[in-house]
């Protein structure tokens, strides 16, 4: 049997009850406590077998001697305590046998292993109890020697540290979702290092795809606004000569594609006993889409006051005239004269009672328009017609309106026009048309063709006035736009809106365009028999 690495140690052999050897030194193979062996007074003629056994239970490891099938020759109590062994009753037992709970453990596997390989092994076990081992396994000789250490507080405190990792690396993983999430980076700069550690989302905020090998106070700098640059450049330099502990700015940075983006960021800064800068360290958050919505609320409040100042004007306008006539006539019905009701000078102020009621009525009209073509209520009635009907009708019935205007109106119409349209509402669209081109067209004739033409009905309606500059022309039929001269020759901005709302459910679109020899031609297309 080879002897203990690193002692000149023999291993117990077999010894009888008669053996004078063991008289003298009262070892005998039951495995006793080796602290209740008696020992002889002269420690020095204590023989190495006896200095062995006191030697393994004075270990604080445990200490099993296995022979080749796995049977314990000798343990110490240690061994006895953490493998649940009946210390007594294990001679000539493997400890699975004298400890069924350790049959089919990892421990078991792996001195099963040791044992047919006879191959010096280590490794980690954990038992039944909850208790880790690391063991060493050794053949010495025939046997197998096997030396464990309760390593339990050590592998719980190696576990902990491991959950503790994976905690915070799952806590890291979420703050980064959280960020990105959000368009928001965190990053620090550490004056007496230099060291400047930036999140991973921190450069896509300044407009890089990939983090950049470095960042810099400088790059910083050269990315901002003209306008704003000064103002981060004071506050910066404020923290140097004032007690800031933190503040906050708002700043424009410029991307690599030339695009203007807006950041928000938000900063501690910690200073040593002294007062000393030590470290900075914020967040920044994109708030480009913020102030857009912003900047977007701001206009329609804008548009929101210049549509209510405009609809009290236009709405005041018919009803002025309105109370004007309405005047005349009470006058005239009280005076002395023979004037009826059939006379010329009462039909007159009659009729144009009428035009300012039909012109507060479309006014009023078209505001409940917009509001249903908001609520998806505006509704349609479409049947197979003649639209070339409508158009002429609408002609004839703006004659007066354009002669009053000083406006020549002259009206071609290609007849029939079959369509699937809503009547009312085409009206409306012709209407529309048509009093936008004697509003704009200044006493200059209006013409207005309909007719076949490559597979769909053209409508075009042109006037002779300013025109609409190519940079207007899609802006124009926007809710509340005004056209140019609009503060002249009145209206909601509101009839073009409803003109291209009505054209699309039917089907059909709506454009502007120059007119020959100068002015504005508006043309509606529209789908022949109902083929939209």
């Amino acid at each position: 049997m080879s002897p203990l690495p690193g002692g000149p140690f023999e291993p117990a052999r077999p010894v009888s009850a008669d053996d004078p050897h063991a008289a003298s030194t009262g070892v005998t193979r039951t495995m006793k406590d080796a602290t209740q062996l008696p020992l002889p007074a002269d420690e020095a003629s204590m023989s190495a077998q006896t200095r062995l056994q006191v030697l393994r239970e004075m270990m604080a490891e445990a200490f099993l001697a296995l022979d080749a099938q796995g049977n314990i020759q000798e343990l110490n109590h240690r061994a006895a305590s953490l493998l649940s062994l009946p210390h007594e009753r294990c001679e000539g037992l493997t400890p699975w046998a004298a400890q069924p709970g350790l049959a089919g453990t990892p421990l078991h596997e792996r001195l099963l292993d040791a044992l047919a390989t006879r191959e010096p092994a280590r490794f980690l076990s954990e038992l039944p109890s909850g208790v880790w081992l690391e063991v060493s396994v050794r053949p010495v000789g025939g046997e197998m020697w096997v030396l464990a250490t309760d390593i339990t507080r050590r592998q719980r405190a190696e576990n902990e540290a491991a959950r503790t990792d994976e905690r915070f690396r799952q806590l890291g993983e979420r703050f980064q979702v959280a960020l990105e999430s959000a368009q928001m980076a965190v990053w620090e700069t550490n004056l007496v290092t230099g060291q400047v550690f930036r999140s991973e989302g921190h450069d896509r905020l300044y407009g890089y795809p990939q983090p950049l090998a470095e960042w810099t106070h400088e790059q910083f700098l050269a990315s901002l606004h003209p306008d704003d640059r000064p103002a981060v450049e004071a506050q910066v330099t404020s923290i140097f000569h004032n007690d800031v502990l933190a503040y906050a700015s708002t700043f424009r940075t410029r991307w690599p594609d030339g695009s203007w983006h807006w950041l928000n960021s938000r900063a501690r800064v910690i200073r040593d006993a002294n007062g000393r800068v030590m470290v900075v360290r914020g967040a920044i958050l994109d708030i480009t889409a913020l102030k857009e919505t912003e900047e977007a609320l701001q206009e329609a409040v804008r548009t929101r006051d210049d549509f209510l100042s405009l609809a009290s004007h236009e709405l005041r306008t018919p009803l002025t005239s309105l109370r004007l006539q309405v005047d005349l006539l009470r006058r005239m019905s009280t005076s002395a004269g023979d004037e009826t009701i059939g006379s010329p000078k009462v039909s007159s102020r009659l009729e144009s009672a009428d035009r300012q009621l039909r012109r507060l009525g479309a006014l009023l009209e078209n505001l409940l328009d917009v509001s249903r073509i908001r609520t998806g209520k505006l509704d349609f009635d479409l049947a197979p017609g003649d639209l070339a009907t409508v158009v002429e009708d609408l002609a004839a019935r703006f004659a007066d309106e354009a002669k009053q205007a000083g406006v020549e109106l002259h009206a071609h119409v290609d007849g029939p026009a079959p369509c699937r349209f809503d009547p009312l509402r085409m009206e409306q669209v012709v209407s529309n048309l048509m009093a936008n081109a004697l509003r704009y067209g200044r006493g200059t004739p209006v013409r207005v063709w309909l007719r076949q033409q490559a597979g769909e009905l053209r409508l075009t309606v042109c006037d002779s006035g300013p025109g609409v500059p190519a940079s207007e022309r899609e802006r124009i039929f926007q809710r509340f736009a005004q056209g140019q001269g609009s503060a002249r020759t009145g209206g909601l901005g509101l009839g073009l809106y409803i003109v291209r709302q009505i054209l699309e459910a039917h089907g059909g679109r709506v454009w502007v365009e120059d007119a020959p020899g100068g002015g504005a031609a508006f043309v509606v297309t529209l789908p022949l028999d109902g083929a939209a």
